[in-house]
């Protein structure tokens, strides 16, 4: 069992399903110094809303051979006509900074090619700890069925040599590499799943098994011959296959050093899948990032929050921004899900944990090839730490609550 203070948190967090409107009313009444006026997120009737599907998704819907069921509720926020962004987009990499971290780089080659996008396990807890996170710009979680989770890391700024336990890929990876218009690599993928790689990545997905060694690899200590990337190795494999080269245009983010103002502190953000099922980042000053625990199932069967350090290097795995983007899942089976972009709409709710702070807006992707764009409330960019991101899809009713002054918790809720 969890210790009983965060256990009992976790509770009263899982109670909240019902709390479709607590996001804004929490956040209304959460105080701090240099707060600013707080948005208000659900109107108070929802929409009507038919999703139009945009390419990807109907090659998807395609390689299913079904119509999404359930089909996608009405979602409480007003639909935008899917047009170009109009906030001022900054071209990061003219100026030799990475367009995904804001930080400067010695070699710009690999900025002016395509990132490589690498399918990272987190379950089974046998798996873990993960190797090559903190190596990457920009690692997505989201939620793969039965309280689980996965990652997809990005690598574009600098490599790593050891990226793992490489996982099945799943519809959204097919999403994010187009959006961040990378070579994915990944363990599997089930006959609906690898269509639509087919389709969508064409000579830019690379499959254990059908991929040599170096870039993938089977470690023999790694518990099980699990297979790792070396994500430098795979952008010389792609690049000797594709010598003409690519456009590569990541430019979509803003960053800035020093926060002006914000909405509330955070010190802590615990994100539940279940009470056995946990990611908790905490804030640390001196190096002025979050650092990750999970829940950890001892041989004894009790349940607690353990640190995460990188498998190899031993290091805590930290990152300097926590982003949460609440988003529409599409659901085709108990473990076949897709995310909806909603590409065009800047109206999703985010919140972006830095520098012991949180702050709320909105995220959009312009198109099925843009990256992600995040604003404030006033409709411009929403600055991000320089540094490195974690970026994890909530469900739209996912519940968000301030259990003590700075600690946070996020209810996982699948629409």
């Amino acid at each position: 069992m969890l210790e009983s203070s965060i256990m009992q948190a976790k509770i009263r967090a899982r109670f909240q399903w019902l709390a479709g409107a607590a996001f804004a009313l929490i956040l209304l009444i959460s105080a701090c110094a240099g707060p600013k006026h707080l948005p208000q997120i659900t109107p108070a009737a929802l929409p009507e809303f038919s999703p139009t599907p945009n390419p990807i998704q109907r090659q998807t819907m395609a390689a299913a051979n079904a119509t999404p069921t359930p089909i996608p509720s009405p979602t409480p926020w007003p639909v935008a006509t899917a047009t170009p962004s109009s906030i001022l987009v900054k071209d990061l990499a003219a100026e030799g900074l990475n367009p995904l971290t804001g930080l400067p780089v010695d070699d710009q080659t690999p900025l002016q090619q395509r990132p490589v996008l690498v399918k990272i396990a987190n379950w089974p807890q046998g798996l873990r700890p993960a190797a090559g996170l903190n190596q990457a710009d920009l690692v997505f979680e989201y939620y793969i069925g039965a309280q689980m989770n996965h990652f997809l890391a990005v690598y574009h700024g600098q490599d790593s040599e050891q990226a793992g336990p490489l996982a099945p890929a799943r519809m959204v990876d097919a999403r994010l590499s187009e959006h961040y218009q990378g070579i994915l690599a990944y363990a599997s993928a089930d006959n609906t799943v690898e269509k639509v790689l087919s389709e969508v990545l064409p000579g830019r997905s690379f499959l254990r098994g059908f991929t040599p060694c170096p870039p993938m690899c089977n470690l023999s200590d790694a518990g099980g011959e699990n297979t790792y990337v070396n994500t430098g190795a795979m952008r010389e494999l792609y690049q000797a296959e594709n010598p003409v080269g690519d456009n590569v245009h990541l430019s979509g983010l803003d960053f800035a050093s020093h926060l002006s103002e914000w909405d509330a502190q955070a010190q802590q953000l615990s994100y539940l899948y279940a009470d056995f099922s946990v990611m908790q980042w905490d804030y640390d000053p001196p190096s002025g990032q979050y650092q990750l625990s999970q829940d950890y199932a001892a041989p004894d069967g009790s349940v607690s929050i353990a640190p995460s350090y990188d498998r190899v290097d031993g290091t805590p795995i930290a990152f300097d921004n926590i982003i949460v983007l609440f988003a529409s899942y599409i659901e085709y089976g108990t473990s076949l899900y897709d995310i909806d972009f909603r590409e065009g709409d800047p109206h999703q709710p985010a919140l972006v944990f830095r520098d012991g702070k949180l702050l709320s807006g909105t995220w959009m992707t312009p198109d099925p090839f843009t990256p992600i764009q995040l604003m404030d409330a006033s409709g411009q960019p929403l600055a991000l730490k320089p540094g490195s991101s974690w970026i994890v899809f909530a469900g739209t009713q996912s519940s968000t609550s301030e259990v003590q002054p700075g600690i946070w918790e996020i209810t996982f809720s699948l629409n």
